[in-house]
């Protein structure tokens, strides 16, 4: 995967760390990797585009590009980008509104920053998804290897920041999940 250079959230050298919490049971433990499962169905719902692009993408398909069969693969493209849209949206919404308030209140100044910070990756990531949303209209429009190419991109910016995102999420709210038990 490319460099997501115009993202610099994902510089895991600037990201806050949580406080370690020892002495967690190990329901505790189990408790605060469920968040990974969540986050596992995303990964396999973005591997599911990937493989729809790298089809759409392979050289034998690009000459066919104004064909009919070739719009209603750029469609179900788009459909599934905006299925796994939809969802990331309503994952981020019930973080922010129910889990990160919860860590907030209960946490220490150390897992505050990181709640923020993932905060702020959260407003990137919806960025990225209206880029997405855009270039795929736009690729629905108008079928074009240069509209396939924007749309690509895009995804791939977008699946880059979503994976950096939800591995640092999994790796300093596991602890703090499972104690202050937020009931994922």
């Amino acid at each position: 995967m490319r460099p997501l250079t115009r993202v610099t959230l994902l510089d895991n050298t600037q990201r806050p760390k949580a406080p370690k919490i020892d002495g967690l049971t190990p329901r505790q433990l189990a408790q605060g990797r469920r968040l990974s499962l969540y986050h596992n169905m995303h990964r396999r719902q973005m591997d599911d585009v990937r493989s729809a692009i790298d089809q759409l993408d392979a050289p034998s398909l690009r000459e066919k590009i104004a064909s009919l069969h070739m719009a209603e693969n750029f469609r179900q493209f788009g459909n599934l980008c905006g299925a796994e849209c939809a969802m990331l949206n309503f994952h981020h919404n019930a973080e922010e509104a129910q889990m990160f308030p919860m860590l907030h209140e209960a946490g220490s100044a150390g897992l505050r920053q990181v709640v923020a910070r993932l905060k702020a990756e959260h407003v990137v990531v919806h960025e990225l998804i209206k880029e997405l949303h855009a270039a795929a209209e736009m690729l629905l429009e108008a079928p074009s290897p240069e509209n396939f190419a924007i749309a690509k991109s895009a995804f791939t910016d977008l699946e880059t920041c979503v994976r950096s995102h939800f591995g640092y999420e999994e790796t300093e709210l596991a602890e703090a999940l499972g104690v202050i038990d937020v009931g994922i």
